[in-house]
């Protein structure tokens, strides 16, 4: 028999090639049985797969083996049942990173947006906002429920599950367009951005650059030097950052280091003396990068583990730090085009100003909390809904010859320093005269607390998805 197969090799009458073509001419486009059900091009009609998943097409086990029962002409495999292994789709080596899409699809069936009385309703000239955004809710939550949230394409609809409406001008969503119209969402923004006019006193900006284009055309040395002694003679450059533009010209590089850079030596080597000489006052409020969940944060959390912010600004009272008023998200340049990160910082720090928040309302304090991840944002709460609202966007100098354009900058620095003392000052005088909760506790709603954003920030991602932020396309 075996020479018989031997000599066969080579020419079209070997009977087991008849067989096998015989078996895929009449098996062609016959379906695949699963549980009494059938997969046709990636989908699953009528059955059920035990323990796994089908995403577009491909079979991901859970805990156990998938068990599949072919039912086919086949003379060696009619009705015969074959166990297929458990595919992990975190390690599996066979899985492109983008074949695992993650989404918010998990909202659970209790969750609704009602509209209640108009009489509490948030209006801007004739528009009301509060049934708006109530409708805008609602089409987030059938969004969830249908194809899935996603995390690159759909941060507004994601916060808004926490009655968070996102406000970057350029930036909104194509459900925010369709249900508010640009005009207002444009509205909104201004009707709500700072009031704030600050600006670098002219003496103070000529003689910081001044120092610095010292430094580039003569020395770092006789440059500090030089403004070492401004410094002691002038107070107002003393207040108006006199310190950290020193700083700055003492440990910065002349040029940009071209060396991508880790997330803690972005946060040593650049971003920690700016923040810390606006923001930072050892006896009433302090910069920390804490390793921490915020207690904001935990006061919401009855279990599992709470998610901690980069950065943060503590109001200290009796030698304690008692609460948040400002967060933060680092992300290294190195991950400026990470699109999912990016976005998922975002949310994080959605839902972090508004635990700071509503905290500090408990308390009493009529504050706005502040964020920072390059561009600025501020939050309040406006009967029931939390605005997120973009002020501003600027880069820290990563050298010397970049410290030019921030000087330029630094307008929008003292404008978010002045929001953050006036928050201090209201937040600081609760904590030393407590008083019930404000009025406006009426109005604080409910942080959805889903498992699915247990698994956003170690997962995969997919560059192809759109992006109303733009990150990573400039």
């Amino acid at each position: 028999m075996l020479d018989k197969y031997r000599g066969s090799e080579g020419s079209d009458n070997r009977p087991d090639r008849e067989l096998a073509r015989k078996w895929e001419k009449e098996r062609s486009n016959k379906p695949i049985i699963i549980n009494n059900g059938t997969v046709n091009n990636g989908t699953v009609n009528g059955g059920t797969i035990n323990g796994g998943t089908v995403n577009d097409g491909i079979i991901v086990a859970g805990t156990s083996a998938i068990r599949m029962t072919i039912l086919s002409e086949s003379p060696t495999l009619k009705s015969s049942t074959i166990e297929l292994p458990i595919l992990d789709p975190v390690n599996n080596p066979f899985l492109e990173e983008d074949s695992v899409i993650i989404s918010i699809d998990d909202i659970p069936s209790e969750l609704s947006f009602e509209h209640g009385d108009s009489i509490n309703d948030f209006f801007l000239q004739e528009a009301n906002i509060s049934r708006l955004f109530c409708n805008y809710q609602n089409k987030s939550l059938e969004i969830a429920r249908t194809n899935g949230l996603f995390v690159e394409s759909n941060v507004h609809e994601i916060l808004s599950l926490s009655s968070i409406l996102m406000l970057t001008r350029d930036s909104h969503s194509n459900i925010m367009i369709n249900l508010f119209g640009t005009p207002l969402l444009d509205k909104i923004h201004e009707e709500f951005m700072p009031k704030q006019q600050i600006e670098l006193d002219l003496n103070c900006e000529s003689k910081f650059r001044k120092a610095i284009k010292m430094a580039m055309k003569n020395s770092r040395k006789d440059a500090t030097n030089w403004l070492l002694g401004q410094l002691a003679n002038e107070e107002i450059l003393r207040e108006d950052a006199g310190y950290t533009i020193l700083d700055c010209l003492r440990t910065l590089p002349m040029s940009t280091i071209r060396n991508d850079h880790s997330e803690m030596t972005h946060i040593t080597n650049y971003l920690d003396r700016i923040m810390r000489g606006f923001f930072d006052d050892p006896n009433q409020h302090i910069v920390q990068w804490p390793n921490t969940a915020l207690e904001e944060s935990k006061a919401r959390k009855f279990e599992g583990r709470t998610k901690q912010p980069d950065f943060t600004v503590s109001v200290v009272h009796q030698l304690q730090t008692k609460a948040v008023l400002f967060v933060g998200e680092v992300s290294p340049p190195s991950q400026k085009n990470n699109v999912f990160k990016n976005c998922n910082d975002l949310i994080r720090i959605g839902i972090f100003m508004k635990d700071c928040l509503d905290s500090a309302i408990d308390k009493g304090a009529d504050v706005k909390v502040i964020d920072y991840k390059v561009d600025f944002y501020i939050m309040d709460l406006i009967k029931g809904t939390y605005i997120m609202l973009h002020i501003g966007q600027m880069t820290f100098p990563a050298s010397v010859k970049e410290m030019l354009s921030f000087v330029d900058e630094m307008d929008l620095l003292f404008i978010v320093r002045e929001i953050f003392r006036e928050s201090f000052n209201v937040l600081y005088t609760n904590l030393c005269h407590p008083s019930p909760p404000l009025a406006k506790a009426s109005f604080k709603r409910v942080t959805l607390n889903s498992p699915k954003f247990r698994q956003l920030v170690s997962k995969t991602h997919n560059v192809n998805r759109s992006c109303p932020f733009w990150y990573g396309r400039f």
